[in-house]
C-alpha cells in the first residue's frame, strides 16, 4: 500500500461546511442549497432557494419536506428539515410563483454515517491499556467505518462503497476507488497539523457521506518504573519527583511513550553517564544518607523525538553518600 507524507503539504482547515445544490445543475432556474451538505441520521438542515433567473423577493417561496409545507415567504426564504434513520428518503421540494408561473425543484437526501478511526503505530509498554498517540513523522493508519443503507434495513457492504479520501483539498487517487475503506500515511511534523477526509459514496451516489479527522502529532514520553525483583516492572505507578529506595539496591525500568520505534535510551547519575538499556540499577553504599539525581533520555530519528525523565533517588539512613547505575 502506497504512503502519503502528510507533511509534505501545508494543509487548511476550513471551519465552515461548503454548501451544494443537491442533484440540480446550475442552468435549472431553481437550486437547493442544503446545509450541511452530507446530513448524518437525523440531522437537522437547512434548505435555501437560490436562483440567478428569477426575483425571489417578488416571488411566494413555498419548501415542502416529505409532501409537508414547512416554509412560506419570499425572498431568502430558508426551511429546515430533520433527517431520518440511515438510508432513509427525505423528499425536499421547492415551489416559487412569479407573475403567475410556478417554477419547481425538488431533491432526495438518503442519510448515511461514516467515522474516520486513527490507528497510530507508536511505542507503549506491553500491557499499556491506552491507545498510542500520533507521533511526529510517525506512521499511522486511517480507517473509515461506513453505514450506508439504500433503505432502511438494507445495508451496502463496505468492499462495494467508494471511498474518497483527501489531505486538505488534494485528493488522493491512487488511495480512493471502490472498498479502498483505509489508508497508510506518514503524520507530520510536530505543530504542523494536516486535515484528512474521506467521502463515502454508494455507487448509484444515492447515499453520501463524509467524515474528516486533524492528525495531531504530540509529544513524546518517557516515564520510569520500579522493577521488581520478584514482581516484575511496577507498570501502575509511573516514578516521577523524588523517591526513596527501599532496599540498598533497586533496578528501575525507563518506557519511551509514544516514538515511531524503540528510541535509543542514555541513562545519568548525577549527569554522569550510566547506561544506555531499558533498565538500570542502582546501589547506596558506605554510611550515612543522601540523593542522587537519575535521569533516563530517548532520543528518536526524526524531530521533535527526544523525552526525558529526572527522578531524585534518596538512600540510606545511615549510610554515606555513594550511588551509581549497573
Amino acid at each position: 500500500m502506497r504512503f502519503y507524507r502528510i507533511a509534505l503539504l501545508i494543509v487548511f482547515l476550513f471551519v465552515a461546511t461548503m454548501a451544494r445544490a443537491q442533484g440540480l445543475g446550475s442552468t435549472e432556474p431553481i437550486t437547493l442549497v442544503i446545509n450541511p451538505e452530507y446530513p448524518r441520521p437525523y440531522q437537522t438542515i437547512t434548505i435555501s432557494p437560490r436562483s440567478t433567473q428569477i426575483d425571489l423577493s417578488a416571488s411566494t417561496v413555498v419548501i415542502t419536506v416529505n409532501g409537508e409545507e414547512v416554509e412560506r415567504g419570499s425572498g431568502q426564504t430558508v426551511g429546515y428539515a430533520r433527517m431520518g434513520a440511515i438510508g432513509e428518503r427525505t423528499t425536499i421540494s421547492v415551489s416559487v410563483i412569479n407573475n403567475g408561473i410556478t417554477y419547481t425543484a425538488q431533491t432526495v437526501i438518503r442519510p448515511g454515517d461514516v467515522s474516520l478511526v486513527v490507528e497510530p503505530i507508536s511505542t507503549t509498554h506491553p500491557f499499556y491499556k491506552g491507545g498510542g498517540l500520533v507521533v511526529s513523522e510517525g506512521r499511522l493508519r486511517l480507517v473509515a467505518v461506513a453505514d450506508m443503507r439504500t433503505a432502511p434495513g438494507s445495508p451496502v457492504a463496505p468492499q462495494n462503497l467508494i471511498y474518497t479520501w483527501r489531505l486538505g483539498n488534494q485528493i488522493l487517487q491512487s488511495a480512493s476507488g471502490i472498498g479502498k475503506s483505509s489508508i497508510e500515511a506518514t503524520a507530520p511534523v510536530r505543530y504542523r497539523n494536516a486535515v484528512v477526509s474521506v467521502t463515502v459514496t454508494t455507487q448509484d451516489n444515492s447515499v453520501v457521506a463524509r467524515a474528516q479527522t486533524v492528525v495531531a502529532p504530540t509529544d513524546p514520553l518517557i516515564r520510569i518504573y520500579r522493577n521488581d525483583a520478584l514482581l516484575g516492572p511496577l507498570f501502575d505507578t509511573a516514578l516521577s519527583g523524588s523517591v526513596t529506595m527501599r532496599d540498598g539496591e533497586e533496578t528501575y525500568r525507563a518506557v519511551p511513550y509514544y516514538f515511531p520505534s524503540k528510541p535509543s535510551l542514555l541513562w545519568t547519575v548525577n549527569s554522569v553517564e550510566s547506561g544506555r538499556t531499558g533498565d538500570i540499577t542502582v546501589r547506596a553504599t558506605g554510611e550515612g544518607a543522601g540523593s542522587a539525581i537519575l535521569s533516563v533520555s530517548a532520543k528518536g530519528t526524526g524531530l521533535f523525538q527526544t523525552a526525558e525523565s529526572p527522578l531524585s533517588v534518596r538512600f540510606g539512613e545511615s549510610r554515606s553518600f555513594g550511588i551509581f547505575g549497573l
